[in-house]
């Protein structure tokens, strides 16, 4: 059977819709109180807007999704954004020398936070690479699960999913 991008795109949204169903039973063995303190806490890192999002799986537009066994993470420093996430997809123009890819600290260009119901909140940014515009949209549920959409001008987009951390 050949893959359009219709049926990408939704084996991508089942792959995601599985995780979070999946990171909501695991959720539910904590108490009430630990949940309050967990939705307070996840509020606080994104108000703050200091946070970490630490990827477990990644969804190429092309390919199965692949689980991710090292320590790759997006994150969000005030005004900064620190992207250390892997890539797997096609690129429509490569920069000159080593491309830096999805690895790089920049300036957050543009920031939106929106709620959403049921504890859902949509962050949507802009941050430049020096080698690419990189708009990323955040899906970030008040148990801490997340996930993150990537969508590069010069490379093929990539969604990724993982628990949100913050410092202490």
């Amino acid at each position: 059977m050949r893959m359009t991008y219709k049926n990408i795109g939704l084996q991508r949204i089942c792959l995601m819709l599985v995780a979070f169903v999946t990171s909501i039973v695991g959720c539910s063995s904590l108490t009430p109180a630990e949940k309050a303190e967990r939705i307070r806490q996840v509020k606080a890192a994104l108000d703050d807007r200091r946070y970490t999002i630490d990827v477990k799986e990644m969804y190429p537009m092309r390919g199965p999704s692949r689980n991710i066994a090292s320590d790759w993470s997006l994150e969000v420093r005030g005004d900064t954004l620190v992207s250390y996430l892997p890539y797997i997809g096609r690129a429509f123009s490569a920069p000159f020398g080593q491309p830096k890819g999805l690895n790089f600290t920049a300036l957050i260009s543009k920031y939106h936070d929106q709620p959403a119901p049921k504890g859902l909140r949509i962050i949507t940014m802009t941050a430049d690479s020096g080698e690419d515009v990189i708009n990323y949209r955040l899906e970030v549920f008040d148990n801490g699960q997340a996930s993150i959409d990537v969508q590069p001008r010069n490379l093929e987009g990539i969604a990724f999913s993982g628990e949100l951390s913050w410092p202490e």
